[in-house]
């Protein structure tokens, strides 16, 4: 079993699609960071009703000026990368098909960027010289469809367009053939782009809408299933243990089965039609939207502070201000750190490989503590973050979602309290348990 998984998994990461979405978002990643960090500044800092600003009164002590201001430029900041994110997908995927194929990366990018803009053109009385979008082909839950727009478009290149191979100095006359060795691949492009943009203007191509949830329904099938909707849950942790316990496929693998064991259960206790799985899945994860996929690229830029030093250079500015060798205080200082650089990061598995690193190798493990315990307490600290963070999409914006609560800020003021008891019992649990 383990062969066929690792032999399947080896044929995916070959195919030129998985590939070309690979490294298009590897290159998308700091642009999702950067705007997921304005847009929990926007949210959860500057919005008059997040917890931050009521925790801090900074309607009383900050001038309106510079709150509006902040809470603009956040806004905007946000925006701008997510409302736009559709072109750099279609750009980036385009270039990185047509390189594979050693065609013309550039002008294969350039051709992408277009046919998104020509699907996504509105067809009006252009008297009046004013150019009309439909922005939500642009933005990131259109991730998708910009991906395939891109991957379409170097698929284009590698059959029309010619050899390329890049240089570091050309001459004029070099780009003009280069222009002219893209013009079949291009008008091909934008004349696609351009019959689906006639598509959608006769809606023959929509974005589709959220299915919704009917309350009757819902509130009949809790009557009935009662405890028993906890079934599922359950089932899928059990499966995992057990596999990741007594198989040598590992607990990774042992989710994945598991899921699939806890999937079925929910079925045949709901006795839900194979459609409605699928309408509710759907739901779930368009409700979630774009941060769904933010915990991974957290944990990837986790990786990416490791390997850039910044946990060393964290621990060398806390050994100036903090001594090492006081037991208490390194656990109570690494505990906080986690919770508090989760709450940033949104993501604990982000947190962890920076912090321990920083603080936890060198003021606790260093000082005679137990690695195995204070790696499972630090984690669970780092997860009393979690409980506050509205980064953690999955955890504070989903059941506000789904709920369709008015506070956006409801899961989290619930959570705040019992987030600070558990930090507060863990840093208790290490110090006692770890030495």
């Amino acid at each position: 079993m383990e062969k066929i998984i690792f032999k399947t998994i080896v044929r995916l990461r070959r195919l030129a699609f998985f590939r070309v979405t690979y490294r298009t978002l590897m290159m998308l990643m700091p642009l999702a960071v950067v705007g997921s960090i304005f847009q929990f500044l926007w949210q959860s800092v500057f919005s008059p009703t997040s917890l931050i600003s009521n925790i801090f009164y900074f309607d009383k002590w900050l001038p309106d000026q510079i709150f509006n201001a902040s809470w603009y430029a956040c806004q905007g900041v946000t925006s701008v990368i997510f409302g736009t994110f559709g072109l750099f997908t279609a750009y980036f995927s385009a270039q990185y098909t047509a390189r594979l194929y050693q065609k013309d990366a550039q002008m294969a990018g350039v051709s992408g960027m277009l046919a998104l803009l020509l699907c996504a053109y509105r067809f009006r009385d252009i008297r009046n010289f004013q150019l009309s979008f439909n922005w939500r082909f642009f933005n990131i839950n259109s991730f998708l469809f910009a991906l395939l727009i891109g991957f379409g478009t170097g698929l284009i290149f590698r059959f029309l367009g010619t050899d390329y191979h890049h240089r570091h100095a050309e001459s004029a006359q070099v780009i003009k053939q280069k222009a002219f060795n893209s013009f079949r691949p291009m008008l091909a492009t934008w004349l696609i782009g351009l019959v689906i943009g006639i598509l959608a203007l006769f809606k023959q191509i929509q974005v589709g809408s959220l299915p919704k949830l009917d309350p009757k329904t819902a509130q009949e099938g809790a009557k009935r299933l009662g405890a028993k909707v906890f079934l599922p849950s359950i089932v899928l942790a059990l499966t995992s243990i057990l596999i990741a316990q007594f198989t040598p496929l590992g607990g990774q693998v042992g989710i994945g089965i598991g899921a699939v064991v806890s999937l079925i259960l929910a079925i045949i206790l709901t006795k839900a039609p194979t459609k409605q799985v699928f309408k509710d899945s759907q739901r779930m994860v368009r409700s979630v939207g774009a941060p769904g996929v933010l915990p991974q690229l957290l944990a990837m830029l986790g990786v990416v502070f490791t390997t850039c030093g910044v946990g060393k250079l964290t621990a060398n500015m806390i050994s100036h201000v903090f001594p090492a060798g006081n037991h208490f205080l390194g656990v109570a200082l690494y505990c906080i750190a986690m919770a508090l650089f989760t709450y940033i990061m949104g993501n604990a598995f982000a947190a962890f490989a920076v912090i321990t690193a920083a603080i936890g190798i060198p003021f606790v493990i260093a000082q005679g503590a137990n690695p195995v315990v204070v790696a499972a307490i630090g984690m669970t600290s780092g997860y009393c973050g979690t409980l506050v963070t509205p980064m953690a999409a999955n955890f504070n914006t989903l059941p506000v979602a789904l709920l369709e609560m008015k506070d956006q800020m409801g899961v989290i003021k619930q959570q705040a309290p019992v987030a600070v008891i558990l930090l507060i019992i863990q840093i208790g649990l290490m110090y006692f348990l770890a030495f």
